[in-house]
């Protein structure tokens, strides 16, 4: 195990629990084993246990299905019980370690959760895979997308497995770009030239407009959902993460409190996503958007033209009045000189230390991620591509009514922005980041309510959010 990770004493030590120690695979030596005493009565072995794992995810009604309609598939071909404690988000961090410090975990954590995935590798609450990886036909992992594989690397161990991805991308109501005779943005991701934030910019501009004429404007061209520094510093090609933070998977330092240029990407990505609200109108205010949002999801309504977030944009039920497309992220920086964040969103599976059942909590692992029914499953519950390559033209074609967009269309828009990603986010991979996301929003509102410039906000929130990161190293033992 690192040097770097937390070990257990200092974990129970920090959460006052005392508890067992952890199962961790092939760790244990075999106890000896003494000659028979013919003396004895020979006992009758007793029943082997019944098998009931434990499962942990968040509150989705979509996911809920999923797990249910799984659970028993998953018992028909293996003989494993299973069953699922569903969590809402906010809170499912909290009880995990709880229930962990307490002895009760659950075998397997699922999607949810407010800390980075890595994090709970880091406090020694989850088994390294590869031992089981290795007990697979090689057939498993090169079917594996290398976002999906390689995503929960760390110290070269493979702590979580992605099941699934989720794809970044600007969301289009075609039908609204339709109505204004505007042309669609392009779904290429290999054309390095196409589609910068300055086209993005001009393209909201005219589907931005006053439609009852009552002096308000009430259909804005875009929102710009990514909210967060990371992906906006990215977008102007800098990082506020090292590459020696993301080889450990533990956050030190913000990278713009030593680099003026990242500083500077910082500052300018932030303020030109202000400037799309205060400057140029062609996003809802944050209080325009609460109102706007009562009528449903903004994009599926009409109320903008385009979304620039994730795949989450076009999740669940399609409105039958719009039609809608996938395009590509738009180049950040001045005129296209930055990147389009290259990155991706991973869902990974994890299994506890504790667990009693590691191999047959990895054989639900393995269900998920390369099982043909359980994949089918999940595309009828969640749009998200699934990280085994050979299901790839199965989520296309799960996809025909959701998209107006032709099956080649969508391969390549799908395949470009799984290709172009070199990352999933730091709220899943980085220990600490987690600290550093609630001082970010905290100290940017103000910008987006155009009450301070991004440099002002800026200078006061970098200091606040390395506080926020020495803390968090110091109560993990990580100095």
């Amino acid at each position: 195990m690192s040097n770097n990770k937390l070990s257990r004493r200092n974990f129970l030590r920090m959460t006052s629990i005392g508890a067992g120690g952890a199962l961790l695979a092939g760790c244990a030596k075999a106890p000896e084993i003494a000659p028979p005493d013919e003396s004895k009565p020979v006992e009758t072995p007793k029943p082997a246990e019944a098998v009931k794992l434990q499962i942990m995810w968040r509150t989705n009604p979509d996911e809920e299905k999923m797990l249910t309609s799984l659970i028993p598939i998953f018992k028909e071909k293996t003989g494993v019980d299973m069953e699922s404690n569903v969590v809402p988000w906010d809170e499912y961090e909290t009880k995990l370690m709880t229930m962990y410090a307490s002895g009760i975990a659950p075998d397997i954590y699922g999607t949810g959760g407010t800390n980075p995935y890595i994090e709970r590798w880091v406090r020694g609450m989850v088994l390294e895979l590869d031992n089981f990886l290795l007990t697979e036909p090689a057939s498993f992992t090169t079917d594996l997308f290398p976002i999906a594989l390689n995503a929960y690397k760390k110290e070269g161990k493979t702590v979580a497995m992605t099941f699934a991805v989720l794809a970044a991308g600007t969301w289009v109501n075609a039908t609204r770009f339709d109505e204004s005779g505007v042309e669609y943005p392009p779904f290429d991701w290999s054309d390095e030239k196409a589609w910068t934030i300055d086209d993005m910019r001009a393209t909201a501009k005219k589907l931005t407009l006053d439609s009852d004429g009552d002096g308000k404007i009430d259909r804005f061209g875009v929102v710009w959902g990514h909210g967060g520094p990371w992906y906006n510093t990215r977008l102007w090609g800098k990082d506020l993460v090292s590459k020696e933070d993301y080889d450990s998977g533990v956050l030190h330092k913000i990278t713009a409190l030593d680099d003026p240029a990242v500083k500077e990407a910082l500052i300018n990505s932030t303020q030109a996503r202000a400037d799309f609200v205060l400057v140029d109108k062609v996003s809802p205010s944050p209080e325009t958007s609460q109102s706007l949002s009562q009528m449903g999801p903004m994009l599926k309504t009409g109320a903008i033209a385009m979304e620039f977030a994730g795949g989450w944009a076009v999740w669940g039920e399609m409105p039958a009045d719009f039609k809608f497309r996938a395009a590509i992220n738009p180049k950040g920086g001045v005129n296209g000189s930055g990147t389009r964040t290259k990155n991706t969103w991973a869902e990974p599976l994890e299994i506890c230390s504790k667990t009693k059942y590691a191999n047959e909590a990895w054989k639900f692992v393995r269900f998920m991620v390369a099982d043909s029914e359980a994949i089918g499953v999940q595309l009828i519950h969640r749009n998200m591509i699934p990280a085994a390559k050979s299901s790839f033209d199965r989520f296309v074609a799960a996809q025909a009514n959701r998209l107006a967009m032709s099956a080649e269309e969508q391969k390549k828009f799908y395949m470009g922005a799984i290709e172009q990603a070199d990352t999933t986010v730091p709220d899943h991979i980085l220990v600490g980041w987690a600290k550093v996301r609630d001082v970010f929003n905290s100290q940017l509102e103000p910008v987006w309510l155009g009450e301070k410039t991004a440099a002002e906000a800026v200078d006061e929130m970098l200091p606040l959010a390395q506080a926020a990161i020495d803390a968090n190293l110091k109560e993990l033992n990580l100095e």
